[in-house]
């Protein structure tokens, strides 16, 4: 079950929109397909002179057709500007972005910063203080979960050098059973913890969902990609990981378990 309400309100609204438009304009199509249908008897008028086998006059209206242009022009830029924030969000910077930039060493307490994370009840986003680095790697048909991979994978231009390791309760890999999966890794994070996903395929793209925050991004084989993972207390409990696209015969089963505990 998908509990992130970053898109709730969004996906509200869209479907109003479209529920509105599609009334309006399937409305108007069936309205004018029966009004205007000629009955078997009745003399048709002909005010556009049309002819079988002639092309019909052009026949125009240039109030209608700059209402239809203007009018759906402006849905699309206020639909557009509803959706900036949860997108940007979403794809926020890795340098100094809405989860700042990666945990250091507390020099008060000499241990791992926190992410504090805060979320926006009402927008459903998540802004931190810092954040975790860890790996995801992708191949048919599994994925791997390293909590501290080697700091030489990380060094780009994009890509921010990772230096600090997570412990066990902070991150952790093990194994989970899933009723029609089988056996399958089970990555294991903190609640009010944000961590960034560097990502990377060793075949074919592929993408995982995670359920329980609804975000997605795909992997691709040579190429580093990333994914924030901002954990909090409603996503408590074990949710699934899933591939959305398409890699190859066993596509359907490639799983894997997260699991956010305190």
């Amino acid at each position: 079950m998908v509990k992130s309400i970053l898109f709730f309100e969004l996906w509200d609204e869209y479907v109003l929109w479209s529920l509105f438009v599609g009334i309006l304009t399937f409305g108007w199509l069936f309205h004018h397909s029966f009004w205007y249908t000629s009955k078997e008897g009745e003399e048709f008028e002909n005010p556009d002179k049309i002819e079988v086998g002639v092309f019909p006059k052009h026949n125009d209206d240039m109030k209608l057709e700059v209402a239809w242009t203007i009018l759906p022009f402006i849905l699309i830029v206020y639909l557009t500007y509803i959706s900036w924030a949860p997108l940007d969000a979403v794809w926020t910077s890795a340098d100094g972005g809405i989860h700042g930039n990666e945990c250091t060493i507390d020099p008060v307490t000499g241990e791992l910063q926190s992410s504090e994370n805060n979320m926006n009840e009402k927008t459903g986003i998540i802004t931190s203080s810092c954040y975790h680095i860890i790996e995801v790697t992708a191949q048919q048909w599994f994925w791997s979960f390293d909590c501290n991979p080697n700091d030489d994978a990380w060094k780009g231009d994009t890509i921010p050098t990772r230096g600090f390791n997570l412990s066990t309760s902070m991150c952790d890999v093990g194994n989970i059973a899933i009723d029609g999966y089988g056996s399958q890794p089970l990555l294991s994070l903190k609640s009010g913890e944000t961590y960034l996903a560097v990502m990377e395929s060793q075949d074919v793209t592929h993408a995982p969902w995670v359920q329980t925050i609804g975000t997605k991004e795909d992997v691709l084989p040579g190429q580093k990609t990333t994914l924030w993972l901002p954990v909090t207390d409603i996503d408590m409990g074990t949710s699934m990981i899933l591939c959305t696209e398409y890699c190859g015969d066993a596509h359907s089963i490639m799983s894997a378990g997260l699991l956010v505990h305190n």
